[in-house]
């Protein structure tokens, strides 16, 4: 008996893992078949004509015929201006602190932690591995693409 309410566990998480959504919570950017982006957002699910994306409170259905290219993750603009923000504003508060509230420091070390920061953010651009997938409008690519997200 104690190992039947096991049992029932057991398959109803494998039965959550095998019905989940492929990619689903990932973030992606859209672009449409000019190369321009249009829509970025996570992945709420994905059949074989559209792919529906979650984004600033609202789900948005983009057909198939629209999308040229899926990129995963954030833009490397994304790695070095969130660098800057978190450098610089370190910085400045410690340049504050240290010298007894002198401002002329906290701006002086605003400007050089958000230049480093912006440096750690280029790095570690590099090392992001986005990934591109070229759909040009194509179900059987679109297809491909949910195959390669199980």
């Amino acid at each position: 008996a104690q190992n039947e309410g096991l049992d029932t566990l057991n398959n109803e998480v494998s039965d959550t893992l095998i019905n989940e959504e492929p990619g689903k919570g990932m973030f992606v950017r859209i672009y449409n078949l000019d190369g321009r982006k249009t829509h970025k957002g996570t992945i709420e699910s994905i059949s074989n004509t559209s792919i529906e994306l979650y984004s600033n409170g609202n789900s948005i259905s983009i057909p198939v015929s629209e999308i040229g290219i899926i990129k995963t993750k954030t833009s490397n603009g994304t790695n070095i201006g969130m660098g800057a923000l978190i450098g610089g504003a370190s910085l400045a508060l410690v340049g504050y602190e240290i010298t007894d509230g002198w401002l002329d420091f906290a701006v002086f070390a605003l400007v050089v932690g958000s230049v480093i920061g912006a440096a750690v953010g280029g790095i570690t651009a590099i090392f992001k591995n986005s990934e591109l997938y070229i759909i040009n409008g194509n179900e059987r690519m679109l297809k491909n693409f949910k195959e390669k997200l199980k």
